[in-house]
């Protein structure tokens, strides 16, 4: 087990959200257990009751979690340019290096990988914790806190009954939602629920502000989706190694090994489409289209012009947004430099489909593509307007 570093210290003090001071003087705080091992504690008080350790275990082991994941993203990012990828001896050198510096990296923070059963991955995945932590806070009297954790596991949750039913009950106890101190930050979704709630209320300029916002998470959160296919630290501890002395070659294992990857960043551009409920069209293709119009309605001609080009870069063929460009372009005396962040990411993920499709075949594709909005490769059909679709749903939000 690692100790804590001073910084993960500080991390779990911030995440306690207002002063816990009057509950942590009861307790004495661990001062090296991980959050498999918190976790596993604060469900011991759970069903034992006690629902102040509970509480206090269960936020230390969100903290432990979460500063384990900015703690992955950075050792990645400082390993990842110890290589390039412009021959298959320069990407492997490239894939070693930049595996080795992040275990290594991760080792001297945390010591050796945690040995993870599936429970706790999906539980975490499915921020089931917070079922937990909200039933703890509403058995000790505060209910704003509890609905901000009920709010929080709904959203990973949405066909939970018993959480629509908590939170349906909740939002009539809690009339100062001012006081609810969020344990994560806003998400893409949530800034694109609140720039459509601004929207429909012809308040452009906040609604530009919040889907700007949204657009910007949604490019880091895609990123570090797609990280997380090929790197990690903490294992599942039943996890099968591949055969190495079958008959197959080397090129041929590698391939089934890197399917599995390309197939979870294939997922990572689904994720925010199954996080908004009832939308018309792609996630990223309506939230271009709300903020191009949104700009446009602020007279921000330039950032308008930018991400209609980016949207018509993903489907080249919609006669609207093509008209809308030509407009912007009158407006201007010279033509903008493209919205360079988003671009790339764009490249980036038509050049994970080529991948994807060069492994399982276009046959298979095209038959996964057939019944979706493909807002990868360019073949959307959309039906676009200058003043987006109006009739959409969005969640509760902080």
């Amino acid at each position: 087990m690692a100790a804590y570093s001073v910084v993960s210290l500080i991390l779990v003090a911030m995440s306690l959200k207002y002063s816990r001071s009057q509950l942590v003087v009861n307790f004495t705080l661990p001062s090296t257990e991980d959050y498999l091992e918190l976790y596993s504690t604060s469900l011991v008080h759970y069903r034992n009751e006690d629902y102040q350790k509970t509480q206090l275990y269960t936020e230390l082991a969100l903290a432990d979690k979460r500063y384990r994941d900015v703690m992955l993203f950075k050792c990645y990012q400082r390993c990842s340019d110890q290589g390039s990828q412009k021959s298959q001896q320069l990407f492997f050198l490239a894939l070693v290096n930049e595996e080795k510096c992040t275990r290594k990296c991760m080792k001297k923070l945390f010591g050796q990988p945690l040995q993870l059963p599936l429970w706790v991955i999906k539980d975490f995945k499915f921020r089931k914790p917070y079922s937990f932590l909200q039933y703890s806070y509403y058995q000790l009297g505060d209910l704003t806190s509890a609905y901000e954790a009920a709010l929080i596991n709904l959203k990973y949750n949405p066909d939970s009954e018993m959480m629509q039913g908590n939170v349906k009950f909740y939002s009539k106890k809690v009339k100062d939602k001012s006081r609810m101190l969020p344990h994560e930050l806003p998400d893409s979704v949530d800034e694109f629920n609140m720039g459509v709630r601004s929207y429909m209320n012809h308040d452009y300029e906040t609604a530009t502000t919040h889907l700007n916002q949204s657009l910007s998470l949604y490019i880091e959160e895609t990123k570090k989706c797609k990280i997380r296919c090929a790197t990690g630290y903490d294992e599942y501890a039943d996890k099968k190694q591949p055969d190495l002395n079958d008959t197959s070659t080397f090129q041929d294992q590698f391939v089934r090994l890197y399917q599995d990857v390309m197939e979870c960043r294939y997922k990572c551009l689904e994720k925010h489409d199954k996080m908004v409920p009832d939308l018309s069209e792609d996630y990223l293709p309506k939230l271009l289209n709300y903020l191009q119009f949104s700009a446009y309605q602020i007279k921000d001609i330039v950032f308008a012009h930018q991400i209609a080009t980016e949207y018509l870069s993903l489907n080249s063929g919609d006669q609207t947004m093509t008209n809308n460009l030509k407009y912007f372009t009158g407006q201007l005396e010279s033509a903008p430099e493209g919205y360079i962040i988003l671009r790339n990411l764009i490249e980036e993920n038509r050049l994970d489909m080529e991948v994807l499709s060069a492994i399982v075949g276009k046959k298979e594709m095209r038959k996964r593509l057939k019944d979706k909005q493909n807002y990868v490769l360019g073949d959307m059909g959309l039906v676009s307007e200058l003043n987006p679709d109006k009739n959409i749903l969005w969640r509760n939000s902080y």
